[in-house]
């Protein structure tokens, strides 16, 4: 640990050498920190932090009283201060708080500027592989301490936080905040340099939509001059790229939060400068106070993930793919794969008998899928709602002799296990709701006829977590699958709290959070997949703690093509998955069977069914999908967790018809890839020239169709120039091209 004190005691702390950050402190061994990473305190011109992350350059500073962005770089370039002391007299938004690194409002008064730079402080970043620095505030207008806390790993992207403490002595309240806004970039010369199809300086690719089965339905937009705000909870995650159609530049930004939230741009676009800067600010919504801070209490906000990037779609994503998977989203439990799933619902829904699960046992066996999970209603008693009774957790006439004999007979068959709990909700007609109706959220002073366990209350917190830890090792799950068919209503909980009606989702998703990191880490070997009515609640501050989610329950297979195909923008690939199934009565009519199973290729894998029983699957039905499940196992799942993603469709409107989805996934070695090319309803050619845009051009590949298994041998050089013509002779079918160096 090292700490930098106030301006008049600083030094420069960070040394760089041979790629490698090298901190040195007296009296010790020097401390290696990831290659490509610096953190630098400047005194001059103002109290300055300087972190280097790759080629990630951000620089903040004390200034006018308040803690604002002094530039950002996606290629290294540091920006001399004299220009920088300028700019910050003449940005158009200096001295607005949307150019303040952060924002707060406490009892009605926004804090944004008059701090007092207290120090800044190094401290080891945990599990390692990172680096961790904190600027601590103190505010001249409110009894309040913040702490800025950054953290980086040498990829081009840092994760921002802030840690609130109310230091006086009396209850405050936080009507707004905002964990990082500030500058991201300008772009000047509009005129000569302003591509002529552009309809503004800056684009924004974000999910146009927030319906259940609509997910990541990602659409580009011309952002206008002005404001421009949006958010609230939805299915679609809080994830954004924006783009600089005059330098190229990116940034991508996710939000780790599962409740209301604003995405805020500021467009300040001077057509007599000839110049545009835009701003930006994200953070939770109303109703105000979203927090309620007790004398000494301290709060710890949701965290942004913001990189910034010099390159086109494919590259952005593909850096947002490498960060994620070293620093955020969890990888398996050591010696443990992904599991092609098979989910019992498809052909029982909520009539669960002990013989109907076997029968979908035999039928996961069958096709060589290796996890078996058992889906709501396992619970209650026959002619019950599955949703009625969520809560009382335990087997009933439904299931007399309970799941073990279940269980028992899918590990004969060599399968793993899983189960449904939906642990965050209450049935009406629970035994649960009957015993404690106070532990149901409470809105406009009421909790009647709501579903969502109330998270703010510890007694509720421990009964949720002995519950599904008490369920996890009664039936030694592999995979606890958890769902959330209800909500807390956009305008939040509503609890009194010391005085004030404190709007209680931050404090409610504090307690999830840690609950899920909890039963991680109690239960290591065991594998978290994360649902919420389909697609919800996909979001860093959820997925930190699951191995894979669930991205929509819209199982028809065009429209989860779509949504899988935008889910990969935001999350690397083998972190969603979708099913493969028969949800309603008409959705295995989408497309042919390699079509809907290629559309699962490119993510995890699993099922909602085949078959209600072995003796009906038909033999080619059944040898399709033998095939199909046998090349995910050995050809793409052993390099999924690694794999670059180019998306040759990225926008896909999933209510629209379109013509074509191609996605092509290739190792970082470019010794081995695959394409599927998918025919839509909209395309009116039946011959698609694809041309690979991740194969190394030096080397030779073994090209494999995979619709005839025949192959020929191409230089990378060739592909790329020539491309493969790819004939699909109508719509809702398909082709699986495979790429093997030679």
């Amino acid at each position: 640990m090292f700490t930098i004190p106030k301006a008049s005691k600083w030094g420069l702390l960070a040394i760089v050498f041979l790629g490698l950050s090298v901190l040195t402190v007296a009296g010790q061994e020097p401390v290696t920190h990831p290659p490509a990473t610096n953190i630098t305190i400047l005194q001059k011109p103002h109290p300055t932090l300087r972190v280097v992350s790759g080629n990630l350059v951000y620089e903040e500073h004390l200034y006018k009283g308040g803690l604002r962005t002094r530039s950002w770089s996606p290629s290294g370039a540091i920006k001399p201060d004299f220009y920088l002391e300028e700019r910050g007299e003449e940005l158009p938004a200096a001295d607005e708080p949307i150019a303040c690194s952060f924002g707060l409002t406490v009892d009605g008064q926004e804090l944004w500027d008059r701090w007092e730079w207290e120090s800044a402080q190094e401290t080891p970043c945990e599990p390692g592989g990172c680096r961790h620095v904190a600027i601590e505030l103190k505010s001249d207008i409110r009894p309040i301490r913040v702490k800025v806390h950054t953290q980086i790993d040498g990829n081009p992207f840092l994760k921002r936080w802030l840690e609130i403490t109310n230091t006086g002595n009396t209850h405050v309240a936080i009507g707004a905040v905002y964990p990082m806004s500030g500058y991201l970039f300008a772009g000047h010369r509009l005129k000569e340099n302003l591509p002529q199809d552009a309809k503004s300086t800056f684009s924004l690719l974000r999910p146009v939509t927030l319906q259940w089965a609509h997910e990541d339905d990602f659409r580009w937009l011309a952002l206008p001059d002005g404001s421009y705000v949006y958010g609230n909870p939805g299915y679609g995650p809080p994830f954004a790229v924006v783009r600089n159609e005059v330098t190229g530049e990116s940034f991508l930004i996710h939000f780790a939060w599962s409740g209301n939230y604003n995405f805020e741009f500021y467009n300040a676009h001077h057509p007599s400068s000839d110049d545009a800067s835009l701003y930006f600010r994200i953070g939770l919504a109303g109703p105000e106070p979203v927090r309620v801070l007790r004398p000494g209490e301290t709060v710890i906000t949701p965290a942004v993930h913001i990189g910034h990037v010099l390159d086109d779609l494919d590259g952005a994503v593909q850096a947002l793919h490498r960060y994620l998977r070293k620093s955020v989203l969890p990888p398996l439990p050591q010696g443990r794969t992904r599991p092609i799933e098979m989910n019992a619902w498809g052909f029982l829904g909520q009539d669960t008998t002990e013989e109907g699960l076997k029968r979908a046992i035999d039928v996961t066996a069958a096709v060589g899928a290796e996890l078996f999970t058992v889906d709501a209603g396992w619970y209650g008693d026959l002619n019950s709602e599955w949703y009625e009774l969520v809560g009382d957790w335990k087997t009933r006439s439904r299931l007399p002799n309970g799941l073990e004999p279940v269980f028992d007979y899918a590990r004969q068959k060599g399968l793993l296990c899983g189960l449904w709990v939906d642990i965050e909700r209450i049935g009406l007609k629970s035994e649960l709701k009957k015993k404690h109706p106070d532990w149901v959220v409470t809105l406009h002073g009421t909790n009647d006829n709501y579903t969502a366990l109330d998270f703010t209350k510890p007694e509720v917190v421990k009964y949720a977590e002995e519950t599904l830890a008490g369920i996890i090792e009664r039936y030694k799950l592999d995979v606890f699958r958890l769902d959330y068919n209800t909500n807390l209503g956009r305008g939040g909980m509503q609890n009194p709290v010391d005085g004030y009606i404190e709007n209680t989702y931050w404090r409610h998703y504090d307690a999830v959070y840690a609950m899920y990191s909890r039963i991680r880490k109690r239960f290591p070997n065991l594998m978290m997949e994360n649902c919420a009515g389909g697609g919800g609640r996909n979001d860093l501050g959820m997925l930190s703690n699951f191995h894979w989610a669930q991205v929509s329950d819209e199982w028809g297979a065009v429209r989860a093509l779509k949504i899988l195909n935008g889910f990969s923008l935001a999350f690397p690939p083998e972190y969603g998955n979708n099913y493969f199934g028969s949800l309603s009565s008409d959705n295995f009519r989408y497309g042919d069977v390699d079509f809907r199973l290629r559309a699962m290729m490119f993510s995890d894998f699993a099922m909602g069914g085949a078959a209600p029983d072995f003796k009906s699957l038909a033999p080619e039905y059944l040898a399709r999908i033998r095939h199909n499940l046998e090349l995910y196992k050995s050809f793409i799942r052993p390099v999924l967790n690694s794999v670059l993603v180019y998306h040759h469709t990225p926008i896909l409107p999933n209510t629209e018809p379109g013509d074509w989805v191609v996605l092509e996934h290739v190792t970082p070695d470019r010794t081995r890839g695959y394409a599927g090319i998918f025919r839509l309803a909209g395309a009116k050619e039946d011959r698609y020239l694809f041309r690979p845009r991740g194969l190394d051009s030096s080397k030779n590949y073994k090209v494999t169709f995979d619709n005839t298994e025949s192959s020929v041998r191409l230089s990378g050089f060739e592909l790329q120039r020539d491309g493969i013509n790819v004939r699909i002779g109508q719509p809702l079918r398909s082709e699986l091209l495979l790429f093997e160096a030679q």
